[in-house]
């Protein structure tokens, strides 16, 4: 019987040791340099939990990601869970896809984490992610490049007016042929995303009928902004009229672009691979009004298993703990989401040594969010292809905003 029962126990031992692991498929959107960081963080929940595996799959940049993810919702195949762009969450909510996660937030977490960022992830009063990676609209600015140009890199361009000013003298014609080769800035092909910050400092309030079911863009305050936005092509001269993106990439990368708004997660990169001094300061204010898009990603609950669910609330919650914010803002550039990590001196010692970090955690204050729309990725295109008719092909304002409210509308109805 002594024989017996020490076989069974060691039997139950080595089933439990040795039992199929539960395997845990993670789609994310973050790739080059943050890839590696993701990765890492699975792997230190695994060792953790032993009898969980955590795997991590790039699925492409944010909109690849979300073609990804749509076609996978339509085969029944989406990932366990998910990072997902807090502006592409409404399609996954309207079709059912997602449940509410108001009842099982730790107390801790539900307190800790800003308010602010909570209302990122609620529609209709209820909680369907956890804030992850959030950002915000920041100004990079070459330091090397302004101080060439006689521009104190210590005082940077804080309104729209020192933009055009400084601008106008960080565009040059370096090689004497005629035609600028050195811009200021470029971020026309952004859609809402380059636009709204501008569109809010200009008393932008309503892009949307109360009911939500229409966009407005035939507003003063909108026409008065892409205006604005291109006089700095045809009026100011600072800014090219043909780059593509990767055109205005290399710009900046080579110092022939000096300045523009950035997302703060690329703070990170910019420092440690720019060949010239990267500063960064607040988006420009506009009459004396300063807004910036705050955004970036949740984490998403997709597992219809019970047990799978359990492990996943617990890995997601995990993912964003005091030491894990932190450390994705001290390696990346987002915004630390909790309380605690923004009050610890391990921060504070941090932005000390690294002012550029301090920024975006500044511009929370004056952040608004993109619109939340299940057709978000499509309108967001429509908005992008008016705007390179306008600077393309010197196109109407007003024509072109009524003619993109149509096509929206269209779309929407």
């Amino acid at each position: 019987m002594r024989k017996i029962l020490l076989i069974l126990i060691f039997f139950l031992a080595a089933t439990t040791i040795y039992a199929k692991k539960i395997e845990i498929s993670f789609w994310h959107s973050l790739g080059f340099h943050i890839k590696e960081l993701i990765e890492e963080m699975a792997d230190e929940y695994n060792k953790a939990h032993p009898n969980v595996r955590i795997k991590p799959v790039f699925q492409g940049l944010f909109e690849d990601m979300q073609v990804k993810m749509l076609t996978a919702a339509v085969a029944h195949q989406l990932p366990d869970v998910a990072q997902v762009q807090i502006e592409y969450m409404d399609v996954y909510i309207e079709n059912g896809l997602i449940d509410p996660i108001d009842k099982i937030i730790p107390r801790e977490q539900k307190e800790d984490i800003l308010e602010k960022l909570w209302e990122l992830t609620t529609r209709k009063g209820q909680i369907y992610g956890v804030p992850f990676c959030i950002s915000v609209t920041v100004f990079f600015y070459n330091a090397d490049a302004f101080a060439k140009a006689g521009i104190d890199p210590d005082k940077p361009p804080l309104t729209w007016a020192d933009m055009i000013r400084m601008g106008k003298k960080l565009t040059q014609d370096t090689d004497g042929d005629g035609e600028f080769d050195k811009y200021a800035l470029t971020f026309w092909t952004d859609g809402f995303y380059g636009i709204l910050p501008f569109f809010w400092a200009n008393d932008g309030e309503k892009l949307f009928s109360d009911d939500g079911k229409r966009i407005i863009l035939t507003s003063k305050e909108m026409s008065r902004t892409i205006t604005m936005l291109r006089d700095l092509v045809f009026i100011h001269k600072i800014m090219p009229q043909n780059w593509t993106d990767w055109e205005g990439g290399q710009a900046f990368l080579t110092g022939n672009l000096a300045m523009g708004p950035f997302t703060c997660a690329g703070i990170s990169y910019g420092e440690q691979n720019l060949p010239w001094t990267l500063r960064i300061s607040p988006m420009p204010s506009i009459n004396g009004k300063r807004y910036t898009v705050i955004g970036g990603s949740a984490l998403i609950n997709f597992s219809r298993s019970r047990k799978k669910r359990k492990i996943i609330n617990d890995f997601m919650f995990w993912c964003v703990n005091k030491e894990n914010t932190i450390r994705i803002h001290e390696k990346i550039g987002y915004i630390p989401v909790r309380k605690s990590a923004l009050n610890s001196l391990e921060l504070k010692a941090f932005h000390k040594k690294n002012p550029n970090y301090l920024v975006p955690i500044e511009g929370i204050e004056y952040g608004r969010p993109l619109p939340n729309h299940h057709e978000y990725l499509k309108m967001n295109k429509l908005v992008r292809d008016m705007l390179q008719r306008v600077i393309l092909a010197e196109a109407d304002v007003d024509t072109e905003l009524a003619r993109t409210e149509k096509e929206i509308n269209a779309l929407l109805e």
